[in-house]
């Protein structure tokens, strides 16, 4: 059973609205042709359209929403990634998403290089990179495979070292976007058995997947988000509940 955390504000959204200019690139003439105003600017799209929600240290926070309510941008601008319209963002302490399987990996490189690569750019001291390779290793079950460029890698492999690399380097936030989709059920319990020690020992943990199960046993609230606004958020099971009966009336 997933505890509230009850530390302080790890992560606070604030008014958080996100503008897309869609068709604004169609062609160079059109991009042109707009900037002299020939033509009105394109239609603005709201990926986020005034979020605002609290999640504090320790507290595992699930979000859900059909594609397109604004799950992604929500997390690549809590990565860091893009940056908000409007309203604010507010994080404590360091970020580690895992926004897809595989992001950030190089594919001509090793997988070896590929860990000290991504680690390094979260500012991950060398020696602890050194120092807890072989526990990445191990991790990913990958220990034949090290030195093999991650372009031969399968999806699960690279998944699997994605998540190594997650659960062994030092974090106070930690982001996973559908990270559990294609490894096999044995791993997927170990790794929600990881998530779950992160989130008890004081981490603070923002899970995405359209398995509500996983969804409910790693997390203590749920953010339910519908066309780039908040829903609902509060309990798990209410929450997941409430998403489940408007989502079989809409079937």
């Amino acid at each position: 059973m997933a505890r509230n955390g009850n530390g302080a504000p790890a992560v606070v959204a604030e008014g958080l609205r996100k503008d897309y200019q869609l068709g604004a690139h169609q062609s160079l003439g059109r991009t042109i042709r707009r900037l002299i105003g020939r033509t009105t600017a394109a239609t603005p799209f709201l990926a986020l359209d005034g979020v605002d929600f609290t999640c504090h240290t320790g507290e595992a926070l699930g979000v859900v929403g059909m594609n397109g309510s604004g799950k992604s941008t929500l997390l690549q601008i809590l990565a860091g990634t893009t940056l908000p319209t409007a309203g604010e963002m507010r994080l404590r302490g360091r970020v580690i998403p895992l926004l897809a399987v595989g992001q950030g990996f190089h594919p001509e490189l090793s997988g070896t290089e590929n860990v000290m690569l991504f680690a390094s750019s979260l500012q991950i001291p060398r020696r602890t990179i050194e120092e807890r390779m072989d526990a990445v290793t191990a991790f990913a079950e990958l220990e034949d495979h090290m030195e093999t460029p991650v372009k031969r890698y399968s999806s699960g492999m690279i998944s699997r070292l994605s998540f190594a690399v997650a659960m062994q380097f030092p974090a106070d936030i930690y982001v996973f976007d559908e990270v559990l989709a294609v490894v096999d059920s044995e791993f997927q319990a170990r790794c929600l058995a990881a998530i779950k020690e992160l989130r008890d020992g004081g981490s603070t943990v923002f899970f995405v997947s359209h398995n509500q199960d996983q969804v409910r046993e790693v997390c203590d609230r749920v953010l339910w988000l519908e066309r780039g606004r908040v829903q609902e958020i509060g309990p798990a099971e209410d929450v997941l509940a409430s998403y489940a009966r408007a989502h079989a009336r809409a079937g």
